[in-house]
């Protein structure tokens, strides 16, 4: 995963703040809302879930990108104590608990790791092999209200097609791991992605190089989308709102057949999380890996009946927000992967 790899694994004593200043003095919010520390000393945090212990579990790079020495943790966030329940893993950027195991997403695989009677992972077996990435990761993994595991494959451009099995958002149903179905279909970096109450699904999804359109050239905007079974989301053809990539062979009878974003992020601001804000269910955050910015999106239905949103700054100040994930009493906790800390807010 690009974005989650850019600023390499780091000691986090090497961003100590002093003792003298407040943890939390550069992070602005809302008012009514505030921040404080859970915990800290992690190294390249990825994906949060709770685990089945009540701890936080963690997936984490720990050292360089190639190292293959990532871990998954278990945080007790009562005492910041951390127990590491697996390691030696190449870039794990997903985890999920689901049918009694622990699932994580690594480069190019999807592994199983069994849950034993004290609930801790043994060692994981392969599920999925040679997944197509970006050379570096596939994302986040996401449990479905149906007990299947949602992952995506982001892949790469052959020419201006994307490659086998690029580009694709997966379900896979547990007791046949083996036959995993699609769910949708041009998509590039959609690592993102969370249920709502009413039982929708919401991704995010992150531009591709650059494309020329019939008035742009640069970079393409970041998405926030809904997701259509079988529907086509465009890339690497199509850009933006039903824009066509002119240098892609994109064209407008092409681009007017696939989804319409309910919301557009600036380019390269590279959304890597998204949860529904725990005091409003109508609201989606979307944490903005780049510009370190957690954006809040009003989520609307317009005249024609589709969804749409708006957006507006929500939090600012971390360094590299990566997860976001509500706790079990209406808080919200947000993972800084530069600093290896997690924020608790509040309201």
């Amino acid at each position: 995963m690009v974005v989650l790899l850019l600023a390499g694994c780091s000691n986090a004593a090497e961003f100590a703040v002093p003792p003298t200043t407040s943890p939390t003095a550069n992070l602005t919010l809302p008012d009514g809302f505030t921040a404080e520390i859970a915990a800290s000393g992690l190294s390249g945090p990825t994906q949060m879930i709770w685990g089945p212990d009540g701890r936080l579990w963690v997936a984490q790079l720990f050292e360089g990108e190639s190292d293959e020495a990532g871990q998954v943790v278990a945080v007790d966030l009562a005492s910041n104590s951390q127990e590491v329940l697996l390691e030696g893993l190449n870039k794990p950027t997903g985890i999920a608990v689901l049918g009694g195991a622990l699932w994580i997403a690594t480069k190019d695989h999807l592994l199983r790791a069994s849950l034993d009677e004290a609930l801790k992972p043994q060692t994981p077996k392969i599920i999925l092999t040679n997944m197509p990435n970006n050379g570096r990761s596939n994302g986040t993994l996401t449990v479905t209200p149906n007990g299947h595991l949602l992952y995506e494959t982001s892949g790469r451009r052959s020419g201006n097609r994307a490659s086998d099995g690029s580009g694709i958002l997966w379900q896979l149903d547990p007791n046949q791991p083996d036959n995993p179905a699609v769910l949708a279909t041009g998509l590039k970096n959609a690592y993102a992605h969370v249920f709502d109450g009413n039982g929708r699904l919401w991704i995010t999804e992150i531009g591709d190089g650059s494309v020329t359109g019939t008035d742009f050239e640069g970079q393409p905007p970041e998405e926030l989308n809904l997701v259509v079974t079988g529907g086509d989301y465009g890339w690497p053809q199509c850009f933006g709102k039903q824009e066509p990539a002119l240098n892609r062979e994109g064209s407008s009878e092409i681009c007017t057949q696939t989804e319409l974003p309910a919301a557009l992020f600036p380019p390269q601001s590279t959304p890597t999380s998204i949860a529904v804000a725990p005091w409003d269910d109508s609201v989606l955050l979307v944490a903005l890996w780049l510009t370190g910015e957690v954006m809040a999106v009003q989520i609307e239905v317009d005249g024609n009946g589709r969804f749409t949103g708006t957006s507006s700054t929500f939090l600012t100040g971390i360094q590299n927000p990566q997860h976001l994930l509500p706790t079990p009493d209406g808080r919200l906790l947000v993972s800084d992967y530069r600093t290896g800390t997690i924020y608790r807010i509040r309201n």
